[in-house]
């Protein structure tokens, strides 16, 4: 080969090289989604968040800019939320270029109870190692089919997080093992996964999606006396002073727990030290 065609070819693959497949766009609905796909995908993926941090995905709608995200996005990833399903109907028809999948797809939900006869899946299902598991092979395979070249990644990011889960799942179970049929009073109720995960039972400030009325307040301050509950649980989207109403009854601790942070291990063990302190006090 002449040496001018040696040096044609080398410069061709050098900027092969240094010119990376793009980034393929996916949208998320709520952050630990996000922190998930990261962990699968890497530096694969380009990811959107549209309820983001400091937002109640209970009352969140998409902006017109967010829209136009996901109509130039090939993966829309949810998770059984009530405004997703409003987005999949604004969708429908529109986007052909856009695979929308349910991470929780095949998951035995729990009910949330609404107190009108009609409850519906509890769709907070990233707040369980356990039930994660499948989450993540949901978003993996949702990866694969709209990028098969990065199969391999995918894969291997996938059983990294899967190992890391289990790891969690052992730690949280002999840390909270002493709490076993205790109470987890919650103001918002997202935590049922995790507190049926580790033998405890998740009792809701909140009813029917409002704050109680006197008399709910009332029956719930005297439960939470007889249990001698002295801990609330609150998540920072929603208003504390109900919470913090029942905290002063029963002169307890309103004690902060995220049930949307992007980091969803580091979160999940920072709410095991939480419940485990707050509880573990209680008589």
């Amino acid at each position: 080969m002449k040496p001018w065609l040696i040096i044609l070819v080398m410069c061709a693959a050098a900027t092969a090289a240094a010119d990376p497949q793009p980034a393929l766009p996916v949208v998320v609905t709520i952050p630990p989604l996000a922190g998930l796909a990261e962990r699968i995908g890497g530096d694969r993926l380009e990811i959107q968040v549209l309820a983001d941090a400091g937002q109640d995905p209970h009352t969140f709608e998409p902006t017109p800019r967010q829209l136009a995200q996901i109509e130039s996005a090939r993966l829309l990833i949810g998770v059984g939320l009530p405004f997703e399903v409003r987005l999949v109907q604004k969708l429908h028809g529109v986007e052909r270029g856009l695979m929308i999948t349910d991470a929780s797809a095949g998951i035995l939900k729990r009910a949330m109870h609404t107190g009108h006869g009609h409850d519906h899946p509890d769709p907070h299902v990233w707040l369980s190692p356990v039930k994660l598991e499948a989450v993540v092979e949901n978003i993996a395979a949702s990866l694969k089919q709209v990028d098969p070249e990065g199969e391999a990644r995918y894969a291997e990011g996938a059983d990294s997080l899967k190992a890391d889960l289990i790891r969690l799942h052992r730690e949280l179970t002999e840390q909270l093992a002493p709490l076993k049929g205790k109470s987890l009073f919650v103001f918002h109720p997202a935590f049922g996964y995790f507190a049926e995960a580790y033998g405890m039972e998740q009792v809701a400030v909140e009813i029917e999606g409002k704050s109680p009325t006197p008399r709910q307040l009332a029956a719930l301050i005297e439960r939470a006396r007889e249990q001698q509950v002295r801990a609330i649980f609150l998540q920072p989207q929603f208003d504390p002073r109900a919470a913090a109403s029942v905290a002063r009854a029963i002169r307890g601790a309103v004690v902060p727990l995220d049930p949307l942070a992007r980091d969803v291990i580091a979160n999940l063990r920072a709410m095991g030290r939480a419940v485990h302190d707050a509880l573990s006090d209680e008589g």
